[in-house]
């Protein structure tokens, strides 16, 4: 699909960044439809965080370009970071102030800042007004951090490690705002998170990084279904030729049970009925399992 400014949030081309001798990121082509929530995965070092900066204009490319809500991250960083909510990995808040004091601090730079978004956000996780950031727990100040970025009602919303610190019942109204956020307002969200189960369960698409590349981005749903594996265990020796049937990737063996990887679930669970085997079931890959062998690929790769 040719994507344009008219149904994409971000487009990256190239996008390039370079530390010295050290590549963060290298060559991002890259794009965010609008309205989805998309998931950044990808190890520690791979360029997730760097990126995101670049997106809203934190730090500048060395090489490339992207357009973020038809704007040019160059030329219109100020214009992208008042209509984008940006959620940092490290706590950007000034310690002195208390949430309520951060709240009338935020009003004045966003033009579609809501009161009421932020009044429900702060009564829904429980947190006190009138306590400094200082004396606020790691969670507390991830909980004031979504308030803030909700609150302006953003057309984009970035979240990098958004969850980090929170228990798990935080970590469920914390993900129920995000999604609120997307139907209320219609945002885009881009997620970097290592809690894969959290991406899974809030993301419609998912974009693995590593070593400062995008290496494989896809719609969830389409991604799963092209990732499926078939669970077959044979009576007797499995076909010779198994590996090179049409629709067979790769095929893991141990004795009569054989895992194969392919592209076309129906066509070889059809043919493998035909060699009347003990077993033969479909097996679903969650997002944790894609991850790692989308990681074991490229390793493997020359």
């Amino acid at each position: 699909m040719t994507w344009n400014e008219t149904d994409a949030a971000v487009i990256c081309e190239g996008l390039t960044k370079h530390y010295g001798a050290k590549v963060a990121v290298a060559g991002v082509d890259w794009v965010v439809p609008k309205g989805s929530v998309t998931g950044l995965v990808g190890p520690n070092g791979a360029g997730k965080t760097t990126t995101l900066k670049m997106l809203i204009g934190l730090v500048h490319p060395t090489a490339g370009r992207a357009r973020v809500l038809g704007l040019d991250v160059a030329a219109d960083d100020l214009a992208i970071r008042q209509r984008t909510g940006y959620m940092a990995e490290d706590d950007a808040l000034f310690r002195w102030m208390t949430a309520e004091d951060a709240l009338k601090f935020s009003r004045l730079l966003y033009p579609a800042w809501s009161d009421q978004v932020a009044r429900e956000t702060l009564d829904l996780f429980g947190l006190p007004a009138n306590v400094p950031v200082a004396k606020m727990s790691k969670g507390m100040k991830r909980q004031l951090a979504l308030t803030l970025a909700v609150a302006q009602r953003p057309e984009l919303l970035i979240l990098d490690e958004p969850t980090s610190g929170l228990d798990p019942e935080r970590r469920r109204d914390f993900l129920n705002v995000i999604l609120k956020s997307v139907a209320a307002e219609g945002a885009t969200v881009i997620m970097s998170s290592h809690q894969l189960h959290e991406i899974e369960r809030v993301a419609d698409r998912v974009a693995f990084m590593r070593e400062g590349r995008i290496v494989r981005e896809s719609d969830l749903d389409a991604l799963k279904e092209a990732s499926r594996r078939i669970r077959v265990i044979f009576q007797g020796d499995p076909p010779a030729d198994l590996a090179q049937w049409p629709g067979v990737r790769r095929v893991e063996a141990d004795g009569r049970l054989h895992i194969l990887h392919v592209s076309d679930v129906d066509a070889v669970t059809a043919r493998l009925k035909t060699h009347n085997p003990f077993v033969v079931e479909v097996i679903e890959q969650n997002l944790e399992e894609l991850y790692f062998e989308t990681a074991r690929r490229e390793e493997e790769r020359p």
